[in-house]
């Protein structure tokens, strides 16, 4: 799986389907956007599932994806500051930066070197 799809399903997809779920959250079962709120329920339960298994196979560092900047396999991480990341072999460092993290770029250095 390609750590890019990951990030941004997580990042993005999972906050929109939290607005969607809080803004549908008083719809009645006439209503169009019940069936909204149902989809969004099941997004926020099927992202959940994934990322307590990703977070399980996170901790165990065994993890890996592909890297979104050169397609090699590296292990995913993170931490309170940088948030999700991908240690690459041939970039080092990936995770997200810039407004709301959104930016995939790679650091310099390793935080754990």
């Amino acid at each position: 799986m390609s750590f890019r799809f990951w990030f941004y399903a997580m990042k993005v997809g999972g906050n929109l389907a939290f607005l969607v779920a809080a803004v549908t959250f008083f719809s009645t079962s006439g209503s169009p956007f019940y069936a909204f709120h149902w989809i969004a329920v099941s997004v926020i339960l099927a992202l959940g599932v994934a990322g307590s298994i990703g977070g399980v196979l996170i901790s165990m560092g065994r993890l890996r994806m592909r890297c979104p900047l050169c397609g090699a396999l590296g292990i995913v991480g993170g931490n309170k500051q940088l948030g999700p990341s991908i240690d690459c072999e041939t970039c080092g460092l990936v995770h997200g930066s810039g407004w709301f993290g959104l930016k995939l770029t790679q650091s310099a250095s390793h935080p754990h070197s």
